[in-house]
Order: structure tokens, then sequence, then C-alpha cells
């Protein structure tokens, strides 16, 4: 080591020894950071925050190296002016590093930062008592993630790419109900996150990344360094931290589903549903959960009528032990708003839902019993607000507040009184930035044991599965797989849409389009069927089938990475390419959509011009092989012009290469091992109970090899078979068994 370098490491040990803090106008980081300027340095154990004293722009560094840009304009804005001094204030040992910015109008705000591990967090309290735009900014980076719904509706998963450049934080009732801050910069080792009830924007762009919120008060920034691995555990913690607790996921939503809508619409009752069900299991469709919607309530009524059946579902308790019979789990769509007690309420406009018939609505005395309790959100005079949507009920309702003490658990036993297995949350309201009153009463139903979908919520998912809403088989090559990574992307990777085919089952000229929909649905945590395909050629009715079984056989490996996921934060069940591996600039940049789902399974659906049959798949460095054909391909390589055909499976092993496999509801679960890892490699597997696992352990082997596979429980070697196109192997397992394969 030089002298130089030497003296360098004393200089920046002893400031760290002093605070952390320095301001100084030496020469050692002059020419890396804004000319020379007077600057603070914040050191934390892997990463560095340096910070120009003048207009508090500040980057983030790594070993000597800049990974994150400051920005050009100022670090940090005041109702958009930006910041042009600032000074060091309290004691040089405070753990919290503390300054006193002045902006360009002279309004004044005290900034605390901690750098802790890999998660820094910058709190800004504004000395004017009003309310102001307080915005954290860096420089530009070039990808980005995340934001939930609000980056959904774009032509790239990159946001960076997209025209828009500025999202509101927002539900509009519609198309955008999930909200998220959080975006991840994967290739700057970087990700960033603040919460809050109040107004929230970003700004991504090429030039730079805001973080603004509109409130009186403190408010506290997280960005988070490291691979993502890193970032997505750390924002576990902080988030839980904040309140927002994640929902342990259970399998049978991760199996086969139905659901009415696509078939019945509003039209629904036990018969239909009974007959359309039937048709499906006669089939071989392994239907586990149906969704039966909510059109069937006492005339005039809702679902918040809670219990209350109505002509449509005569026979309730003969349903229900029909479809447990079947083991299909029942579930109905329930919302958290509330027609106001009494009535008939009659809508402005003639506008109808589909094929909603009902003339007037009612309400009833839960909603006052909610209001007496207060249980309702209010004015800002304190008057219960009255909210209309535009689609469902389109008559004046109460909203319940989630976030009043007791209001879950209140919600939690009106839904009780239907007596079924779980719900499809879809409340339907323009509320704005009015965005965390979802999570609580959602959660709690899920949390006291029923499956729920959910669609509203603010930075968690209040259910096992995640659901976007209407969309249609025209956005395969857009909304759909955008708005399912920029979920993955968001941390909430178990995705559900509509059912295969929405609203298209019965056009001849797309009946490929609808396979192509399965296919992908197949490769996601959430998969259901509706319409039945009666008029389709029979090779076409076995392709659609051939989706919903291959979603039935994997569905125990999704649900045992959904739980790795829970655990530690990270995105397992959908990983964008760019995510699973940042420094392959190639899964970056690839236009296709692909995605890992776990270490071993790699999703490439035909998506785009789906027509001509083939499309550019990449795969990683490493050996992948083909689940269809089993053939072998060494990456890093892009297979131009890739065949996908309609009736297999559009993935790749590689990476662990093992995934467990279920063949029927009556055998044993299969490993399926490949002889890809060239080091000694140990997958764990979470069975669908959710408790009981198996460890497998293996190293690449060679043609012809002599193996062995040991149950290590056991002691004893077990039998498996091999497989002449791919040379992989699978044997049974059962829980809490380990197992070794060894060349013998």
């Amino acid at each position: 080591m030089s002298c130089k370098a030497v003296l360098k490491k004393a200089i920046w040990a002893t400031l760290l020894l002093n605070g952390g803090i320095w301001t100084h106008s030496f020469g050692i980081h002059q020419d890396s950071f804004n000319g020379g300027q007077e600057q603070y340095v914040v050191f934390g154990p892997s990463y560095d925050m340096r910070i120009s004293a003048d207009n508090f722009s500040f980057s983030f560094w790594k070993n000597g190296n800049r990974i994150v840009p400051e920005n050009a304009r100022s670090g940090i804005f005041l109702s958009g002016s930006p910041t042009v001094s600032s000074e060091r204030i309290g004691p040089i040992g405070n753990p919290e590093r503390r300054f006193l910015i002045t902006n360009a109008r002279g309004e004044q705000a005290q900034v605390s930062i901690s750098l802790e591990e890999s998660i820094v967090s910058v709190s800004i309290l504004p000395l004017q008592p009003s309310n102001t735009d307080i915005s954290l900014a860096l420089g530009g980076m070039a990808t980005a993630h995340g934001l939930g719904d609000a980056a959904a509706f774009n032509e790239s998963f990159n946001i960076v790419d997209n025209n828009q450049d500025v999202y509101v934080m927002q539900n509009d009732g519609a198309g955008r109900r999930w909200v998220s801050t959080f975006a991840i910069f994967p290739q700057n080792d970087i990700a960033g996150v603040f919460f809050g009830k109040s107004k929230k924007t970003v700004k991504i762009g090429e030039d730079e990344y805001l973080m603004t919120v509109t409130k009186k008060g403190e408010a506290t920034f997280y960005y988070f360094l490291g691979d993502p691995k890193t970032i997505y555990s750390d924002y576990k913690k902080v988030r839980e931290e904040q309140g927002y607790q994640d929902v342990k996921p259970k399998f049978r939503l991760f199996e086969v589903g139905w659901e009415s809508w696509d078939a019945l619409g509003w039209n629904t009752n036990q018969f239909t549903v009974q007959e359309i069900l039937q048709k499906f299991h006669d089939n071989g469709y392994p239907i586990r959960w149906a969704v039966t919607g909510s059109g069937f309530w006492v005339e005039g009524g809702t679902t918040t009528s809670f219990g209350r059946w109505g002509e449509e579902f005569l026979d309730v308790s003969a349903l229900k032990e029909w479809m447990h019979s079947r083991d299909i789990c029942w579930m109905i769509g329930l919302r958290t708003n509330f027609i106001p007690e009494g009535g008939p309420y009659y809508p402005e406009t003639s506008e109808r839902d589909r094929n909603l018939d009902v003339r007037s609505f009612m309400g009833n005395n839960l909603t006052s019993e909610a209001k007496e309790k207060g249980l309702l959100i209010l004015t800002g005079e304190g008057e219960v607000m009255n909210i209309t949507s535009d689609i469902f009920p389109i008559v004046p309702s109460n909203l319940l507040n989630g976030n009043a003490p007791g209001a879950a658990q209140w919600f939690q036993r009106q839904y009780s009184k239907w007596e079924i297995d779980g719900i499809k949350e879809d409340t339907m309201m323009d509320i704005d930035t009015l965005t965390y009153i979802y999570n609580r009463p959602i959660t709690e139903i899920a949390n006291q044991g029923g499956h729920v979908i959910a669609r509203n919520g603010e930075f968690v998912s209040p259910g096992t599965l995640l659901r976007i809403n209407d969309t249609t088989v025209d956005e395969l090559a857009g909304r759909i797989p955008i708005n399912y990574m920029q979920y993955a992307a968001s941390g909430f990777p178990n995705v559900y849409s509509d059912v295969a085919g929405t609203h298209n089952m019965h056009n001849p000229a797309d009946i490929d389009k609808n396979i192509r929909h399965a296919w992908l649905l197949s490769l996601t945590s959430g998969f259901s069927v509706g319409t039945f395909p009666d008029m389709w050629p029979e090779e076409k009715k076995e392709m659609f089938k051939s989706a919903s079984r291959f979603h039935f056989e994997i569905a125990p490996y999704i649900y045992s990475e959904a739980l790795k996921g829970y655990q530690s934060g990270y995105p397992t069940t959908l990983t964008p390419l760019s995510i699973a591996f940042p420094d392959d600039q190639s899964a970056v940049n690839h236009n296709n959509y692909q995605w890992m789902i776990g270490e071993s399974l790699m999703a490439a659906p035909l998506l785009k011009n789906i027509n001509a049959g083939t499309m550019d798949v990449y795969l990683p460095d490493g050996d992948w092989y083909h689940c269809d054909s089993g053939k072998r391909y060494e990456g890093p390589l892009t297979l131009k012009e890739f065949e996908a055909p309609l009736d297999a499976p559009p993935c790749f092993i590689g990476g662990q290469g093992i995934i467990v496999l279920r063949e029927a509801d009556d055998l044993p679960l299969k490993a399926r091992v490949y002889p890809v890892s060239r080091r000694k490699t140990l997958f764990s597997f979470n069975y669908p109970d959710g408790v009981a696992q198996s460890l497998i352990s293996y190293r690449k082997w060679g043609d012809n090899a002599d193996l062995v596979v040991t149950d290590q429980t056991l002691g004893t070697e077990i039998p498996f078979e091999v497989d002449t196109a791919s040379g992989s192997i699978s044997f049974d397992i059962v829980p809490n068994h380990d197992y070794d394969i060894v060349e013998r």
C-alpha cells in the first residue's frame, strides 16, 4: 500500500471515530465530487454518503467509487425551491448527523441523516408551520422499477424509458388501486421509499429521481443500499417497523381457480355456478377455489349487507357442501364501502356495470352501526364522507376507515357471517391520496384464516394474491406483464389478474391469443378460468387445459418460493431478469418479458408478435434446459426467433436446477433435478402446509454418471428416474426428509 493510501485510510478512520461527519476543504476527494467544493461525508460500514455543503446535493459511494449520482440542482427542495446553503448542527458524536438547510426563498429546515449498515434514513423538518412540498433528490440512473400501479400503464417496464416522469401516488378506483412509492435501481445498488398519509409523488427521469411529500411537519425518506436481495430484506424490515405487516401466503390460492364474472357477470346464481364448475371438473380441470362474484344479495342490497344471500342462492349450505366435496374453496366478492342506511337510492345515470340490472340500492343498519362506532371516513368538517363510484354501486357510499381502532376486527366479524372460505376484495372508489384505509380490514380476514385476493392496498398486499383488474388478452404485450413486474419490483410478486381468456373466449379469431394468455397466467402465482371453451376445436381445448394442468403441477414449487419471499422480502415468485441479474447488461436490456420463479425456473412466455410463434429468449450465464424438449443451452446466449409452441410450457430450468412437481393429488411430490449447478447446491423446499420442509443437495454430474440418491433422514438409498432428453433425474419426496445426490 502506498504512503498516500496509508495516509488517506488513517484520515478516514480518524474522521469516523469523531462522529463520521467531515466538513473539509482538503484535497483527498475534491476531484471526485462537485469540483472540490466543501462537503460533508457520512460514513457507513460499506457505503459513504457525500453531501455538498452549499446545495446539499448528495451521492453514494462504495470502495471509493460513486455508485449513485447526485442531483445537479440540489439534494433537498422545500416548496420546489432548491437548497442553497447548509450548516452542521448538534454534537459531533451524535449517531444522527444533523444539519440546518436554507433554500433560495430563505425557508429553512432541519435535516437528520442516519446511515446504519445498508439503510439510510433522511428526516426533514421544515421550520415553517404550513404544508410544504418536501423533496429529496438524486441524479438520474439508467434502470428503475416499482411504484405499484402508478407505473403500470406505460410502454416499458423500465420506468426511465417512459415518457411520463412524475407519478402521483393515488387510488382512482379503477386501474390504480395498489399504491407504493418504492422504486429500485438494481444496476446502482439502491432503492428508495417513503411512507405517510399525505400527498406523495415520485419523479423518475433520465436526469433525476425525486421523492416528494406534501405535509406539515417532519417527513422521513429511506434509501436501501446493496444488491437486490439485501435491498428487499432491508425494505421488509423498515416497512414492518412502519406498521405494514406482510400476510403469510396460503397454498390454496396458488392452485387453479374459477371466477363467475367472465362467464356470468352479475347474473350469478347457485345453479349456473354449479353447472359450469361441474363442466370444468368433468373435463379434467383441477379447480380448487371459486369466486362467485357479488351479484347475489337481497334485492337492492350489497355484500356489505353481510350474510343476506337473496333469491339467487336459496340453499347456501347445499352449494357449500357441494363445493367442499370437490375440494373447492368458496369465495365471494367483497368491498369496504357501505350504502347509508335507508333508501332506495337511485343512480343519477342509466349506465350500469356490464349486465347489472339493479334499479336502486338499499342500505341497512350496519352502516349506522359503523358510523356510531367511529369506523367511517370523515370529511375535514367531521361529517361522514359520501363518495360515489363511477362503476359500482354508483350511489353515495360511506367508506370504512381501516385505521380506526377496532375497524379491522369489526369488519372481519361481519365477513364471518357469510360463512364462506374467503374473498376477492374489489372496492372501487376514487379516493385520490386517501390510500391507507384498506390494508388492515382485509389483512385481518386473511390472518383469521380467510383466503384473500386483494386489490386495494398500500405498500403491502393485504392478501395471498395481489390483483390487477379488468385486463384483456389485448394487453398481453403491455399492461399485464408490466403491471405484474412492477408489483414484483415493489416487493409483492404473488400476482393475479383476471381469468384466462377474459371476455374473449367466444371470439374464434383469438383462440390462440387466449391460449397464450393461459400460459402467461400459468407461470404466475394466480391462475383461474371462467368461461368454458365449448365451441373450440378439440386440439385447442386440450392446449388451453394443458396450461391449467401445468400450473397445477408447479403450484407447490411456486408456493414454496412464495414462502421464501415472505420470509426474505425478495420477489421470489416473479423476479424480473434485471433484478435477478443486475450485472448482466443483456438481461437488463432484453426486450421481451422474462422472469425467474425461484432460483431454478425461468418464465419466457410469448407475449409480443404472437402470430409469429417465435421470440428472442435470453439465457444468462450457466446451463439452461428447455422444459418441454429437454434440450440444453449454455448461456449467456440469446436464442433468436426461438419457437414457442402453443402446446408446451414456455420456460427453462437453470440456476439451482431443482424444481418440485405434483403429478396428482394422491401421489407424493416429485423433485426433478437438472445437472446445472457447478458447485454444491442446497435447495430448500417448503410443503403446501406451510410448515414442513425438505432439503435437497447435489453437485453437477457428467454424462453417464453412476448416481445415488439418498434419503438422509432414513439413511437409505431411494429409486429415481432418468429423463433421456435432458439427463435430469426425478424422485419422490416426503415432508421433513432431506435428500442428497452423489456419484457412486
